[in-house]
């Protein structure tokens, strides 16, 4: 009987472990969210703490593009603090995040040249924070 407890103490410590994750990733995306939404200009030339990750990238502004992705995350966001304050299975969101945050490393991972050591190195471990906290809510939200 003695075996069995560790199991099921761990077992029970995953749903907190899931919503921990999810909502780390909403915490960590939401001044990003509301920087794109609300003010997509400074979003797309300042971004992130003024040094210039997206402008830098050489690619035209365009507020419309800035404000969706803005408006994207912020729903996103809301789908995955509804899931964790309510105590839902965070799968899909844990998946959609997932999705998003392997595309999106992938992306800049391709290309990073004209970016110093530092910002490489931050881009980088930046990106890797939501697929790499997706994959801990869907570890911890499998079934038994």
């Amino acid at each position: 009987m003695s075996t069995l407890r560790p199991a099921v103490e761990g077992a029970s410590r995953r749903p907190r472990v899931e919503r921990v994750a999810l909502g780390l990733i909403a915490v960590f995306m939401l001044p990003a969210a509301l920087q794109a939404a609300f003010t997509p200009r400074s979003f797309f030339n300042d971004f992130p703490l003024g040094r210039g990750w997206i402008a830098q990238s050489g690619d035209a502004y365009n507020e419309h593009l800035v404000r969706d992705v803005g408006a994207l995350f912020i729903a996103l966001i809301i789908v995955t603090s509804w899931t964790v304050f309510r105590n839902q299975s965070g799968r899909g969101v844990a998946i959609a995040w997932l999705v998003q945050g392997v595309l999106h490393l992938t992306f800049h991972a391709r290309h990073l040249d004209g970016y110093g050591t530092a910002d490489k190195i931050g881009l980088a471990g930046s990106l890797v924070f939501v697929p790499v906290l997706s994959l801990v809510a869907l570890w911890a939200g499998r079934s038994s």
